[in-house]
């Protein structure tokens, strides 16, 4: 009999420990959440965890597009996203020139005007630069997952968006919002309040290249998407300075053939852990 209680005893630790372990100890990616790292550069970014989300727009958001399908999506694997585009000096730091159309704004203005190729050139060096191969561009599923931090409505910050909030077009807002400023030019990074995980201007200033290749949504659910294997054109995401609002939700979408600048693309980087 004592035997038996001893082992009934034992099991009910172990049963308590394990209950304890669950509650009170964060997993390795629950307790890297919102962590930020920063490299020789200074190009700082912060920890994103594993989730399931749902991706795309509902079928009333005002002026969404058809390609914006809703799926439910799982990224099974966290990442660094860096916290502002890629700025102007950053980019000379790395290549060693200034390709930008806005250089008046100075080197803590995102660089614009640079390829989806030539991205890869410099994500490229800076992974020799700083040893390994950890750079990256987002997929798209990421950067929307990114944007979104949590929120389900048009815009990270609600229904509209003003250009208090983020540098767009704001003569043509979204339907049934108001007007804004039209400032006409890039603005230097993080001129505005982030997201709720401490992302700058992801509904502004440019643009930003994704590395995914455009394509329909998938039917049903999907894990870690990355897109069609081949295409024409190269995902980008977020609006730009010369962008109406409806480029600025988070479920829009858009693409350019991978050789092509324009004054208003940039982007950002992920780093892989």
């Amino acid at each position: 009999m004592d035997t038996t209680l001893n082992k009934v005893f034992s099991f009910s630790l172990l049963v308590i420990g394990m209950c304890f372990w669950f509650i009170f100890v964060p997993s390795l990616a629950e307790s890297q959440i919102g962590k930020k790292i920063s490299n020789s550069l200074g190009m700082e970014f912060v920890s994103i965890a594993p989730a399931t989300f749902i991706m795309g727009s509902p079928s009333d958001e005002p002026d969404r597009d058809s390609d914006e399908q809703q799926h439910r999506v799982t990224l099974t694997k966290g990442f660094y996203i860096q916290t502002t585009e890629v700025t102007q000096g950053q980019w000379k730091a790395v290549m060693g020139d200034n390709p930008s159309t806005i250089k008046k704004c100075g080197d803590n203005c995102p660089v614009e005007a640079v390829s989806w190729d030539e991205v890869q050139d410099f994500i490229q060096k800076l992974n020799q630069k700083e040893g390994g191969n950890n750079y990256r561009l987002p997929t798209e599923a990421e950067w929307e997952y990114a944007y979104r931090a949590g929120t389900e409505t048009p815009f990270v910050f609600g229904q509209c968006l003003s250009t208090d909030q983020a540098n767009y077009n704001g003569k043509f807002p979204l339907s049934g919002c108001s007007e804004g400023e039209y400032r006409k030019r890039t603005l230097p990074v993080a001129s505005f309040s982030p997201n709720a995980w401490g992302l700058y201007d992801m509904q502004g200033n440019v643009a930003e290249w994704c590395q995914d290749w455009l394509g329909d949504y998938p039917s049903g659910n999907v894990t870690d998407p990355t897109g069609p294997s081949s295409g024409k054109l190269r995902v980008r995401r977020g609006g730009g300075w010369s962008n109406s609002a409806p480029y600025c939700r988070s479920a829009d979408r858009n693409g350019n053939s991978p050789h092509m600048r324009f004054k208003f693309v940039g982007f950002r980087l992920v780093r892989d852990p």
